[in-house]
């Protein structure tokens, strides 16, 4: 049993610095998005059936009302922006929409 323990403690130890270079909103954003499957689509570079995050921080870096319009987007669907795949409205709760969005546009 403590051999059990002192090896978890290790583990932890081991990768704990590996934690603490990563930023935390990325974990919670690459959470939020699995979550609401949003990844099913979308990638961090490379466009898959939809477009990449980086591609959408990038569209978006310079608008000021970004976050509004893609939280729009994510409520209620759009289609034509990025190509002929149309966008389906996902149910997202406002508590996990905003750094959803946040996340995405982070990315640049």
């Amino acid at each position: 049993m403590k051999l059990v323990l002192v090896g978890g403690l290790i583990a932890l130890c081991v990768g704990a610095p590996a934690l603490a270079d990563e930023p935390i909103g990325f974990r919670t954003g690459a959470a939020l998005a699995a979550k609401y499957k949003c990844d099913a689509c979308h990638v961090a570079y490379d466009p898959g059936k939809g477009p990449s995050w980086h591609d959408i921080a990038k569209k978006y870096a310079d608008d000021p009302q970004a976050q509004g319009e893609l939280e729009a987007n994510v409520l209620n669907g759009i289609s034509g922006v990025w190509g002929p795949v149309p966008m389906a409205p996902i149910e997202v709760p406002e508590g996990d929409l905003k750094p959803l969005i946040e996340w995405i546009l982070s990315l640049r």
